[in-house]
């Protein structure tokens, strides 16, 4: 989206070097990932708030994670994690707890996977998924870590705010926005205008079956039209012989008749004595 420099370079708040900073994967196909870096208090979690809000109101599903501070007179105490869709709540980190610690935080594991898990586990069902904040008290949790990987090589595309030490990491698998406080606006103005011409997915599937259904749907009216006609039965008088078969037969019954009649001369004939005649008698006299 903007000039690529060739590795991470750390440009602070001041965002010269860049909005939108692709570390890796130039020239190949990128999933529609985003990540919000920048420094501690740059906006991040209100950006992402307000693109949630944003990509509602067009009417995509988004699902996901964010994690509200838990502040007392200004200061923070620690960190909760909330379900974008169901609005379950569970602890992150505080300062009194007994799990990892991360700076002078300690992580909740259980707790927090209890939340961000199943907050996350649907995302094939999702438009686009959200997570505030993809950082080192979240990557505690393995189950996180690897269920993060799978949705970043999913075609669900992700909005996720990530802390600066990690930009380098994750830069592969999408593009790194280094927000601060004088581009606040413009980067809610362009993830909005990238990620929110996606598209519901439900939309997707429709369109991408359209032409099959085009197809098929004649071929299959056709197929359950066939199988409802009964099959022709055969009735009706057998067919007469032909002119041939019946010359044949008859000339066959003829010559029958014509032997029965023969047959009783030629016995008659053969019980009538012979007539002897003179020539006989000639040959009986010269024998004797």
């Amino acid at each position: 989206m903007r000039q690529v420099p060739p590795a991470w370079s750390g440009c602070g708040a001041s965002g010269a070097c860049g909005m939108f900073i692709k570390i890796a994967g130039v020239g190949y196909f990128m999933p529609q990932n985003y990540f919000v870096t920048g420094l501690p208090k740059a906006g991040k979690t209100v950006l992402l708030r307000r693109l949630i809000k944003a990509l509602k109101a067009r009417g995509l599903k988004v699902g996901g994670l964010i994690s509200p501070e838990e502040k007392h007179h200004g200061t923070t105490m620690g960190f909760y994690v909330k379900d974008i869709i169901s609005g379950r709540i569970a602890r992150l980190a505080d300062l009194d707890s007994d799990g990892p610690k991360v700076s002078k935080y300690h992580v909740d594991v259980k707790s927090f996977e209890s939340v961000a898990v199943p907050a996350m586990e649907g995302f094939e069902g999702y438009d686009v998924i959200v997570i505030d904040e993809v950082g080192p008290m979240e990557l505690k949790s393995v189950k996180f870590a690897d269920l993060l990987d799978r949705i970043l090589d999913s075609d669900t595309p992700v909005i996720a705010s990530l802390h600066e030490n990690l930009a380098p990491r994750y830069a592969v698998n999408g593009d790194v926005v280094l927000l601060a406080e004088n581009n606040h606006e413009a980067v809610y103005d362009e993830l909005l205008e990238s990620i929110g011409g996606i598209g519901k997915k439900s939309e997707k599937k429709k369109a991408a079956k359209a032409p099959a259904k085009a197809i098929m749907k004649p071929a299959a009216k056709a197929v359950r039209k066939a199988a409802k006609k009964p099959a022709k039965r055969v009735t009706g008088k057998a067919k007469k012989p032909g002119k041939i078969a019946v010359k044949t037969k008859a000339a066959a019954k003829k010559t029958e008749k014509s032997a029965a009649k023969k047959l009783p001369r030629a016995k008659k004939e053969e019980e009538k004595p012979r007539k002897k005649g003179i020539i006989h008698h000639i040959k009986e006299l010269l024998r004797g």
